[in-house]
């Protein structure tokens, strides 16, 4: 059954199909003039880069990383601090707050000196919302340039971001809420609680999370609370004051004794490739190329991630954030749509009954993760393994957790390290 909408008018003119004024099946009537939208826009940027590292700036980096707890480079006349990336799933992070770059250099699942995706660049709020999309592609490649040679983008991932008041999430949202992801949490400031999808939760949550963070990732909170742990309200108000609507003109919108409230819709690389890749449009490997989907992205998002006010029925309060929600650009005319996973190569029962005899082995002989990775890589299992966990949207980060988890789990569960 197709999801419906309530019917909108406009109540000034009368022009149906606009307007707060909504009107449901059995004339239940929502009137959101209320919910004033105070900004929306891009809150991350993760941009990966392929290439092959500059030997001499690899060894710069590495020599500061040696030093010690502490320790600095300065790259372009910016001072970084120098950090293990390795929980990233690179060997170094390079990081200024201040400026808003995090740089992490080298991917530590591939030689240094071979090509690879040696570099990924996040960017902070601040950082963004100071640049137009046009410097934010030209600084990332800047950056990119900086570390590699035969640089090229090799993937993007992207948070969206809407900031509103005028409406809370009532105590049943989660129970209300359609999705595909398995994994919820609700957080309500005092205690959290995470579940597989169908499970209750009673009370108000103050932040509700759906699906996971290497995937497609919906997230609402409050974010006037938010704030304040992050230390961001002087820079967060000074955007909100800029807010204004109809009524309000030419002053602010903004309620300071009101709670805001934000709705992310947040877009893992992979994602963002099986659209591009399913759709069959030109690849959006960088920002410069998701640019122009943004706007479609957010719709997407929200199309497949719903508020039901019953069953097969959109929320007005959906409807009208999926629908008056721009990003810089209309909503292209497509149906975006993942590419349909390939089936797999026929034998991955014998593939997934090998890896966990490897890893006992591994783990008896007393390998570290790294050990047994390099192993797996020579064993002649590997190409059918990264298949395997490639086809179910696990990435080679992921795969090495897999390793590290596994060695542990047979070290302190079973008797193969006796």
């Amino acid at each position: 059954m197709a999801v419906s909408d309530f019917e909108r008018m406009n109540v000034s003119t009368g022009e149906v199909g606009t307007g707060n004024l909504f009107i449901g099946p059995d004339a239940q009537q929502f009137n959101l003039s209320g919910l004033n939208v105070l900004w929306s826009g891009v809150d991350t940027i993760r941009q990966l880069f392929q290439g092959r590292l500059k030997p001499e700036l690899l060894s710069e980096v590495a020599s500061a990383y040696d030093s010690g707890h502490g320790a600095t480079i300065s790259v372009n006349g910016t001072v970084f601090a120098v950090m293990s990336g390795r929980r990233g799933g690179f060997r170094y992070i390079l990081q200024n707050r201040e400026h808003g770059l995090t740089i992490l250099i080298q991917n530590f699942y591939a030689e240094a000196d071979n090509q690879g995706t040696h570099v990924k660049i996040e960017a902070s709020p601040r950082w963004i919302y100071e640049r137009s999309s046009d410097q934010i592609q030209q600084e990332l490649m800047y950056w990119g340039r900086t570390f590699l040679s035969t640089m090229e983008p090799s993937g993007v991932a992207i948070h969206l971001a809407v900031d509103f008041q005028g409406w809370e999430p009532p105590s049943d949202f989660a129970q209300s809420f359609v999705t595909r992801a398995k994994t919820v949490s609700v957080h309500n400031g005092i205690s959290s609680l995470e579940w597989e999808s169908g499970s209750t939760i009673n009370g108000r949550g103050e932040t509700f999370t759906f699906g996971k963070p290497n995937s497609l990732q919906v997230c609402l909170y409050d974010k006037s609370k938010e704030v304040d742990v992050s230390d961001k309200r002087a820079f967060m108000e000074g955007i909100w004051q800029c807010s204004v609507n109809e009524q309000t003109f030419p002053d602010t919108c903004y309620d300071p004794e009101k709670p805001v409230w934000r709705l992310e819709i947040r877009y893992h690389h992979r994602i963002i490739n099986e659209l591009w890749q399913g759709t069959e449009i030109k690849p959006i490997v960088d920002f410069a190329g998701a640019v122009p989907h943004l706007t479609g992205l957010w719709r997407y998002g929200l199309e497949r991630n719903r508020y039901e006010i019953k069953r097969d029925w959109n929320h007005p309060v959906w409807t009208k954030l999926r629908d008056d929600v721009f990003f810089g650009w209309d909503a292209p005319s497509l149906a975006y749509k993942r590419v349909k996973k390939e089936p797999g190569c026929g034998n991955e029962k014998n593939v997934i009954l090998a890896f966990g005899n490897l890893l006992s082995v591994y783990a008896r002989n007393h390998f570290n993760p790294r050990q047994a990775w390099d192993c797996l890589k020579t064993s002649g299992l590997w190409d059918d393994l990264a298949a395997y966990y490639r086809n179910r949207g696990i990435d080679k980060n992921d795969l090495f957790k897999l390793i590290e988890d596994g060695l542990i789990r047979r070290r302190l569960l079973t008797k193969v390290a006796s």
